[in-house]
């Protein structure tokens, strides 16, 4: 579905961006603390006075010079003292950066109902949020989060519109966020606007690019974690946009952060697709000063209900990005077994990953026949489908984007977002690699489409099985199943 709204990939003018803000800080009391005039100036003032280290894009920068991978672990309270506990909790680990995650209801811009929630929280010493309500807590509450800990603090996005969160983040002094206009759209939305979507991201990423120009480094995560059954190839598409949109409005900072689809080899090749397809392109538009570093979110499929089972899948899971030699990780906790993460969990979960990293120290996936074909095939996917984007657009990505995913151009399995085509269908092969079994009306060319048949048909020649819908029912819980259980499918 589109708005009407007049989306373009170029930069904002700062003029019609201060029009929209002010619409923005009206959407709840709390904005407040941040409509007058001064209230930007007065932000970039508070992040100049912080030093060096509270900044996730110098941070970046530092640790890739050194070889080191950060390990970032999760948080999010209803209550500024509960988040600040919880932070607490790990400080003695030095995380570089803490992903302060925002409560459904923020992320679906109910406020109200957050507000509600912080204050049942407040009456009743518990937790009555699955995040932290950035809105709720405004300008004071983000700055005694950040004040609270050497690391940089960050943020994820709202489902279809963060743009009233990211303005009380970065006035809080937090150096990092979220880019998710496409994939939050497949990801957590029914119906909203697409167009809408990218046209909020390009608010968020024209304020994150003022800061930049005026001398604070605010760094720009483009996501594509989407959940643990889509191609590669599609997540490494999404991400690519995601770049390309926010390097428009001039953010200079950006992670690369692909979600892990837990085969080595596959993943290791999608890493490398995305950061050169990313540089690439990235040039081709003229934005050879924008600086990418290479990340991984944990697997967004199903985990394991048994804890021993799910740390060991935690395990593998920051292996594969260190073996990628990724700049970092966003982790998980052992506790997402059966409960909601707690500081414990992720102080637990710092330890397996951190572990994982010091012993696997410098050594790297091999180059090989293997991956260079891996990486050819997901280049040529990628590659077609952005020209289609493009084509869509009539040279523009941001229009084009909007047109793939109404087209079925960019398309996935599962997806809430009922405007998707849905046509794809995608089967593991019998190493656990991604396939298309079914490419919808994705342009893919004729030899990617070969080369994932040929590698189902492997699977299938070992199974004595024909790949089809019992596949993808049987697959939809492939890593959670317990291990009694696949015993017994044995015997």
């Amino acid at each position: 579905m589109l708005s009407g709204i007049d989306l373009r990939m170029k930069q904002w003018d700062w003029d019609y961006f201060l029009s929209e803000r002010r619409k923005v800080v009206g959407l709840w009391p709390t904005g407040k603390q941040i409509e007058s005039p001064d209230s930007i100036a007065e932000a970039i003032a508070y992040h100049k006075a912080q030093p060096a280290w509270k900044y996730a894009s110098l941070r970046n920068e530092k640790a890739e010079k050194e070889g080191r991978i950060q390990i970032v672990p999760q948080v999010g309270h209803a209550l500024v003292e509960q988040t600040v506990d919880h932070i607490k909790h790990s400080e003695d680990l030095s995380p570089d950066r803490w992903y302060v995650l925002t409560d459904t209801y923020t992320r679906k811009s109910e406020y109200a109902k957050a507000q509600d929630a912080v204050d049942r929280s407040r009456a009743k010493g518990f937790s009555y949020l699955n995040g932290y309500p950035l809105v709720a807590h405004g300008v004071p509450g983000a700055r005694a989060v950040n004040e609270a800990t050497r690391a940089a603090i960050g943020t994820d996005n709202n489902d279809e519109d963060a743009r009233l969160p990211w303005e009380f983040a970065l006035a809080g002094g937090w150096t990092w966020g979220t880019i998710k206009s496409i994939e939050e759209l497949i990801q957590h939305s029914r119906d909203y606007p697409v167009d809408k979507n990218i046209h909020n991201q390009q608010y968020i990423d024209r304020l994150a690019a003022h800061f930049t120009e005026n001398g604070v480094p605010i760094l720009r995560r483009a996501s594509a974690n989407l959940p643990g059954w889509d191609s590669l190839g599609f997540k490494v598409t999404v991400a690519l946009l995601e770049v390309l949109l926010s390097a428009a409005q001039g953010v200079k900072w950006i992670d690369l952060s692909l979600g892990i689809g837990m085969n080595l080899l596959q993943d290791v090749a999608a890493i490398q697709v995305l950061r050169k397809l990313s540089r690439e392109y990235l040039d081709q538009m003229g934005c050879n000063d924008v600086k990418i570093f290479s990340w991984t979110y944990f697997f967004l499929g199903d985990w394991p209900l048994e804890r021993g089972q799910m740390s060991g899948q935690l395990a593998w899971n920051a292996a594969v990005s260190a073996l990628a030699g990724c700049n970092g990780m966003f982790i998980k906790s052992p506790d997402e077994a059966s409960t909601t993460p707690t500081a414990a969990g992720f102080r637990e979960g710092l330890h397996i990953c951190g572990q994982i990293v010091r012993l696997i120290a410098d050594q790297r996936l091999p180059d090989s026949e293997d991956l260079s074909l891996e990486r050819n095939m997901m280049e040529l996917e990628v590659r077609s489908i952005m020209k289609r984007v493009l084509e869509l657009g009539d040279g523009d990505f941001a229009i084009g984007g909007a047109r793939a995913i109404l087209s079925g151009a960019l398309d996935t399995m599962f997806s809430p977002y009922k405007f998707l085509k849905s046509k794809v269908k995608v089967v593991r092969d019998r190493n656990g690699a991604l396939r298309y079994l079914d490419h919808g009306l994705m342009p893919l060319p004729n030899e990617v489409i070969e080369y994932h048949r040929s590698r189902i048909a492997e699977r299938e020649r070992k199974e004595n099985t024909t790949a089809g819908v019992n596949w993808i029912i049987r697959e939809a819980t492939w890593a959670s199943r317990s291990l009694a259980e696949e015993i017994a499918a044995r015997e």
